[in-house]
């Protein structure tokens, strides 16, 4: 099942293609991309493909962006002490590093410091205890950047206290702003600015082109990096900045920016908006999720090389770090996530004690992207009493207007309509849960899928590099330009394999075309036994031992599936189990046995205790009879996955006529014989245990020994009987007539079979 709902672009006429194509000397390929975005003359064209600064907005343009210039420029003239007041992601941190390196490497202020708050201790935005230690510290004009529209009490305090505020900030407008001495803010009630959507590093830059009388070149790689990392527009204004910003990355200018894409392992030539995505912002982000942001700031705007690796250095190892705890906590939340309990909500309020409230908010969003239900990750604090951590949702659900409305359960919280951070005492989380549920009922009944853009469809012919190249002519991309995604509807997927240390990832070949598959491990035996298969692609690089050649990314597909899906093995395997399904056991030792050795993605139960209708069912191991199987397939949904393992000891054959009888010699030779010693006796007539303990139950049943207590004692005379009047010989010749049937036969024929008791 496809987890988005596929648009595909209206396709242009072959006329309108071929005239595109000839106006601007482009392939069909890429003519076809320009004009779903209503890209059709040079001059357009030019526009979008090549930056010019001349292009950029007026900074004077934004609200009260005089007022910020003469205050900041009053208080380098006389020297006043200048705080630059930042956040601890990248945006905030690059947001910082372009307003202190404009103040003082290009306007030789003396007295400038920065503070990048503590995401534990102090907050983010404006701290009350944080300002009046900066004011008693001799701070006279605080200027924040990428925070502060939101601290109207903090802010006013520091005002009648006798310290300045300059605000720059992009954030959400509350109904209350500050009364500072400057709100520089792009979407400002009162203002006019031409484009509302830059990041905070993007304000930075206005106001620091508007101190220099021209723009702040200097800063746009930094402005680039926040841009990118912030996930804003990548439209007018944003797209300029984060282009030219590119440019000058390329050109290697800075340290610390170089010493990032180094450990990043980086091509400092081919750095993107991927790159920065996905390599470069992630690390950065580490420091503020793991303690202490403030070297980030000293690892931007550094000059020495040397100190830049460093810091560079460190900052990947706590990267690492930070993906552990991910891993980790993202396991565990998901083993809760996925208890028949919470499988049956609409939302997920997963709380545990131990985790690291850095990372929450990832794994969160790792919740939401494999459950699709909107998210709350919480840290139980080691007094047992409050809980704290962050939220993430999905398109059709508004966290915050959930959230707001048991706002009297929670001691803090902030956020919007797809993310939200807060604490809770612990007693109050079912109350909260019960509001995001009634928030649900509404808002996510008969909720449609979120949407994917599809570009259009590829041809075998249309993959190539050469076509990749002309793609990432419409670069760089994000929202409001997003990178194209095409259909691909392949003859033949073969070489299915799970990748990274996890096995999370998949690999493999569409006709040929190596495809990648990020997230996906679990579903390796869906793809495997899909009859037919939907691919919606996007074109990477690949370059691996200086080779470069072109991968393919799978965003979605929708797969066309069996009725049963073959899992089966010679031998269990973990990758067996790591997709988030519900595991259906018959035997409970072998249950008890399986989860201490495996770890399983979803919840694991017996089938007895399966009464009401089960999808995503795996079963795990063998019936012991088929009429518990057919009891158990009225409840399951199709597709059902089958594994049918067992250990070789349970799929012994029946001891026969010969081998019974050298055993009743035994005993017979041994009077009284103690039944807890029959492993022994196993080994004198050369059977396995099951195989000895089967031959007593028949002999008991026909009469041919007696047990009282633990004695087992031969009877003189026994009437004759055949063993296969014996129950217990017919039940273990059914179940192992039964258990061959279902670990050979042909996935068709046991599909036929298990559908027909449906």
């Amino acid at each position: 099942m496809a987890h988005y709902l596929w648009q595909e672009a209206a396709q242009p006429s072959a006329e309108e293609t071929k005239q595109v194509a000839e106006t601007l000397s482009v392939p069909p390929f890429l003519a076809r991309l320009l004009i779903q975005r209503g890209i059709t003359d040079q001059a357009a064209y030019d526009a979008f493909c090549t930056p010019d600064l001349s292009r950029l907005n007026d900074p004077f343009a934004l609200h009260d962006m005089q007022k910020a210039v003469d205050r900041i420029k009053q208080a380098i003239t006389q020297q006043e002490k200048i705080t630059i007041y930042g956040d601890y992601d990248v945006d905030g941190l690059t947001a910082t590093s372009i307003m202190k390196d404009t103040l003082v490497n290009s306007l030789g202020a003396d007295n400038v410091e920065t503070f990048i708050p503590d995401r534990f201790t102090d907050g983010y935005g404006p701290n009350a205890e944080v300002y009046d230690y900066l004011r008693k510290n001799g701070t006279q004009l605080v200027i924040t950047v990428d925070n502060g529209v939101g601290g109207a009490s903090v802010i006013d305090q520091a005002m009648a206290a006798g310290m300045d505020v300059v605000v720059t900030d992009h954030h959400e407008l509350p109904q209350v702003l500050p009364k500072a001495v400057a709100v520089v803010h792009p979407r400002h009630p009162d203002g006019h600015y031409p484009f509302n959507d830059l990041s905070g590093a993007g304000v930075a830059f206005k106001v620091a082109s508007a101190l220099l009388g021209e723009p702040a070149t200097d800063c746009l790689d930094l402005a680039a990096l926040g841009t990118v990392a912030d996930i804003v527009s990548m439209t007018g204004e944003n797209r300029l900045i984060v282009q030219m910003g590119l440019q000058m990355i390329h050109q290697q200018q800075r340290p610390g920016i170089n010493a990032l894409i180094k450990v990043a392992d980086l091509d400092p030539e081919k750095v993107d908006e991927t790159s920065i995505g996905f390599g470069i912002g992630p690390r950065l982000n580490a420091l503020g999720r793991l303690g202490d942001a403030n070297p980030g700031v000293t690892l931007l705007t550094t000059f020495d090389d040397d100190e830049a690796d460093k810091l560079a250095a460190n900052v990947n190892e706590l990267n690492q770090k930070r993906q552990a705890l991910v891993a980790k906590i993202s396991q565990e939340a998901l083993t809760i996530a996925q208890s028949p309990e919470n499988q049956a909500k609409k939302t997920l309020i997963v709380a545990h004690a131990g985790w690291h409230e850095g990372v929450l908010g990832i794994v969160a969003s790792h919740l939401v992207e494999a459950t699709g239900k909107p998210t709350l990750v919480l840290n139980i604090a080691k007094d047992g009493q409050t809980a704290k951590g962050s939220g993430r949702s999905v398109p059709a659900y508004n966290l915050f207007k959930a959230l707001d409305a048991a706002r009297d359960q929670m001691t803090h919280f902030g956020g919007h309509a797809m993310a939200a951070g807060l604490t809770v005492p612990v007693a109050n989380i079912p109350a909260l849960h019960a509001a995001m549920e009634q928030a649900a009922a509404v808002a996510l009944k008969d909720a449609p899928k979120p949407t994917l853009a599809i570009s259009g469809r590829l041809e075998a012919s249309d993959i190539s590099l050469d076509n990749y190249h002309l793609m990432r002519k419409l670069a760089p991309f994000g929202p409001g330009n997003e990178e194209p995604t095409f259909v691909y509807v392949p003859k033949q997927v073969t070489d299915v394999q799970q990748m990274g240390k996890t096995k999370a990832h998949l690999r493999f070949s569409a006709d040929g075309q190596k495809v990648v598959a990020f997230n996906r491990g679990g579903d390796a035996p869906s793809l495997t036994a899909a009859s037919q298969v939907k691919l919606a692609l996007r074109m990477d690089e690949n370059t691996w031992q200086n080779r470069t050649s072109l991968q393919l990314r799978l965003v979605d597909w929708e797969l066309k599936q069996p009725s049963v899906i073959d899992m089966r093995l010679p031998v269990a395997s973990a990758e067996q189990f790591r997709g988030a399904y519900n595991y259906v056991f018959f035997d409970p030792k072998r249950k008890q046995a399986m989860t201490a050795t495996f770890m399983f993605g979803g919840p694991v139960m017996m089938a007895q205790a399966v009464t009401t209708p089960l999808a995503n069912a795996v079963l795990v191991d063998l019936p012991p009879d088929e009429a518990t199987l057919n009891t158990l397939m009225t409840h399951v949904q199709l597709p059902v996955r089958v594994v049918f393992t067992a250990q070789a000891a349970e799929l012994v054959a029946v001891p026969n006529r010969q081998e019974c009888g050298s055993v009743l010699h035994f005993l017979a030779a041994n009077p009284g014989f103690d039944k807890h010693h029959l492993p022994a006796a196993a080994k004198q007539v050369h059977l396995t245990i099951r195989q000895v303990i089967l031959a007593v139950q028949v002999f008991f049943e026909l009469g041919f020994v007696k047990i009282d207590g633990s004695q087992i004692t031969v009877t003189a005379h026994p009437a004759k009987r055949a063993l296969q009047e014996s129950v217990a010989y017919q039940r273990q010749t059914a179940f192992l007539k039964l258990a061959h049937w279902l670990q050979t036969a042909s996935r068709p024929a046991l599909e036929a079979w298990l559908t027909a008791k449906k």
